[in-house]
C-alpha cells in the first residue's frame, strides 16, 4: 500500500540548464570496460534479500516501527525469472575516472549495449547512498540499473572521493558534492547524451548530495529522491557532526536541505518507507514535504506503507514510478531544437 501526496501547485517547468564548462571536459573522461561480475545463483540473491531485509526489521522493531513480513516471496523481492531476465544481455559497463577539483574520482557508466550512430540518450545522474567501500558502487549495482537503461536512458554515477581509490577525503556532503556538479557537466557533454533531458537519482545520502548540487549550480529537469535525509541537525548525527561545535554546526546546516529548500526548484519525486530506520518519517522527509508545500515547490511524496530504507519490498513499483516521473519533464526533439 502507498501514500501519494501531490502539491497543489501549479506546474512550474524548469528545462535543463546546460552547464558553462568547455567541451574538454568530456574528453579527459577516461572509460574502461567494467569486469566480468557472475550473476551467481538466485538461491544465493535471495538469502541476501532476506538478510538485508532481517536486518532492517529488526532495527525498526527497537525504534517502534514496522517493516512489514514478506506476503509472497515472488511478488515483494522478485521472481527467479525476473531474476534471470534482468541479467540478459543488453546493458554495457564501464568504469570511469574524471577530474574534480584536481583530483582523479572514479564511478561507472551503464548504457546500451547496442547504441545507434547518432543516437541521443536522456540521463540519470546516479548518486549513491552511504559512505566507504560498503556502500560503493559496483558493475552489477541494481543490475546495472538494468530498468532505466532498458528503458532508454544512460546512468553515470560517481563513487565521490576518497571512494573505490578516488583520490581525496569524502566529506558526506561537504566539498565532494562538487564530484556530482562537475559529472553532471561531463555527463551533459557526451556524444551520446541528451544534453536537454538530464535527471538525477539519489538514495539516503546521495539524495541529500543531489540536492546540495542542485543548490551549487547543478540543473536537472527532474530528480528522485529516496530516503532523503532532510535535516542534519537530528541527533541521529550527533556522532559524525558533534552538537558541541559550532563548526559542525555550520556543517549540520549545509546538509540540511529543509534550511534551503527555497533555492530548490527542480520538480521532486521524494520516496520513503514508513519503517524504515535509517531515515525517519516524521522527523525528516514529512517537515520537509511540508516545507516544499509552504514554498509551492513542485514535488510529490509517496510513502510505502511497512518498507523499509531502500524501498527494497516495492522495488518493481519504485523504478516504475521513478521511469514515469521523469517522462514526465522530458523535453521532446523538437522543442529542444526550436530557437
Amino acid at each position: 500500500m502507498t501514500r501519494l501526496v501531490r502539491s497543489i501547485t501549479p506546474l512550474i517547468f524548469i528545462a535543463a540548464l546546460t552547464v558553462a564548462t568547455p567541451d574538454v571536459v568530456a574528453e579527459t573522461l577516461q572509460r574502461a570496460p567494467c569486469e566480468v561480475i557472475e550473476s551467481g545463483e538466485f538461491k544465493r540473491y535471495r538469502e541476501r534479500q532476506l538478510a538485508t531485509l532481517d536486518v532492517e526489521q529488526t532495527a525498526a522493531k527497537r525504534q517502534g516501527l514496522s517493516v512489514r513480513e514478506v506476503r509472497n516471496l515472488d511478488i515483494d523481492l522478485g521472481s527467479e525469472q525476473e531474476y534471470v531476465a534482468r541479467h540478459r544481455p543488453g546493458v554495457r559497463c564501464e568504469r570511469i575516472v574524471y577530474d574534480s577539483g584536481g583530483l582523479k574520482i572514479r564511478g561507472f557508466l551503464w548504457t546500451p549495449s547496442a547504441l545507434k550512430p547518432g543516437e541521443k540518450l536522456p540521463v540519470i545522474v546516479f548518486n549513491r547512498g552511504g559512505s566507504g567501500e560498503d556502500s560503493k558502487l559496483r558493475p552489477n549495482t541494481q543490475f546495472g540499473f538494468e530498468r532505466f537503461v532498458r528503458a532508454g536512458y544512460a546512468v553515470i554515477g560517481s563513487q565521490y572521493r576518497g571512494n573505490d581509490g578516488s583520490e581525496g577525503i569524502d566529506e558526506l556532503g561537504g566539498a565532494d558534492v562538487q564530484d556530482v556538479v562537475q559529472l553532471v557537466a561531463i555527463a551533459r557533454k557526451l556524444p551520446f547524451v541528451d544534453a536537454e533531458n538530464v535527471y538525477a537519482l539519489g538514495y539516503s545520502r546521495g539524495a541529500m548530495m543531489t540536492l546540495s548540487a542542485i543548490r551549487d549550480g547543478a540543473r536537472f529537469n527532474a530528480v528522485a529522491l529516496v530516503g532523503l535525509p532532510s535535516d542534519f541537525r537530528t541527533s541521529q548525527f550527533d556522532r559524525r557532526f558533534s552538537p558541541a561545535s559550532p563548526e559542525m554546526s555550520a556543517a549540520r546546516a549545509q546538509r540540511s536541505a529543509i534550511l534551503w529548500a527555497d533555492r530548490l526548484d527542480t520538480p521532486m519525486l521524494l520516496m520513503q518507507g514508513s519503517g524504515d530506520p535509517l531515515v525517519s518519517t516524521v522527523e525528516q522527509t514529512l517537515p520537509f514535504a511540508a516545507r516544499l508545500q509552504q514554498l509551492t515547490k513542485r514535488y510529490e511524496l509517496v510513502v510505502y506503507e511497512g518498507d523499509s530504507h531502500g524501498l527494497i519490498l516495492n522495488g518493481k513499483d519504485r523504478d516504475t514510478r521513478i521511469l514515469n516521473w521523469f517522462e514526465r519533464f522530458r523535453i521532446p526533439e523538437s522543442e529542444a531544437s526550436s530557437p
